[in-house]
């Protein structure tokens, strides 16, 4: 699952505790609904913290007809941060997987207390750290994995970020409902190909679905590589 880091793909950490009480002092509640935009691709610095709901990060592909996503973030996750931090543009789009409920704070106000707080600026060098590993991570996986084991390393990662205990011979429900389409563009997949390998999972009894809600069972994961 993991082969060069030792963060999870897809899905970067949750943020420091001191970052999300910031948040929660300084940030303005906002809800965006499915496919709403919170971050065009080269715009200047917003940030956002994810409290409810999943955002995306978007890249886009001149080959396919749809975009691909970096990254998922799911609640207690900064959005645009680290453009922010940097007081870069990037080429990245930000939206929202279904209604979405963020905190939004200036982007200046981390920076700012990096500097008054210098163990602060410490801790935060090491979360980009972890973040940018997870990205990396996350495109290793869609380069070096055959597209099943992309598909079932997901679906274990989403399990993990979310606390879910996986657990021997019971269904568990993977927390957050996705299309096929979405499925298969975190990695790198068609519709249809996701929707062949649920089928054949579904005939070994390893999967089961009901319209988006996904459950799963611990032999599904079985044998996937993790070098930690």
């Amino acid at each position: 699952m993991r082969q060069i880091f030792h963060a999870l793909p897809w899905i970067p950490p949750k943020e420091p505790d001191t970052v999300i009480k910031l948040f929660h002092e300084y940030g303005v509640p906002l809800t965006f609904h499915s496919r709403q935009l919170l971050k065009a691709k080269g715009e200047n610095n917003k940030l956002y913290l994810v409290t409810k709901g999943v955002l995306a990060y978007y890249i886009a592909d001149q080959y396919k007809s749809h975009a691909s996503v970096l990254n998922l973030l799911i609640p207690n996750r900064a959005a645009c941060d680290l453009s922010a931090l940097t007081g870069t543009r990037v080429n990245v789009t930000t939206r929202a997987i279904g209604t979405c409920e963020v905190l939004s704070m200036s982007p200046n106000i981390i920076p700012n207390y990096m500097l008054e707080h210098a163990e602060f600026g410490l801790e935060m060098a090491k979360h980009v750290t972890i973040k940018q590993e997870c990205s990396i991570e996350a495109m290793v996986a869609n380069f070096t994995l055959e597209p099943a084991d992309r598909l079932r390393t997901l679906l274990k990662v989403l399990l993990l970020s979310y606390d879910k205990p996986i657990v021997d011979d019971q269904w568990m429900k993977i927390p957050l409902d996705l299309t096929n389409e979405q499925y298969g563009s975190v990695v790198n997949l068609t519709r249809v190909s996701v929707s062949r390998l649920f089928s054949d999972w579904s005939a070994k009894e390893l999967i089961r679905k009901s319209g988006r809600n996904v459950f799963v069972r611990s032999e599904l994961f079985k044998d996937i590589y993790d070098w930690v």
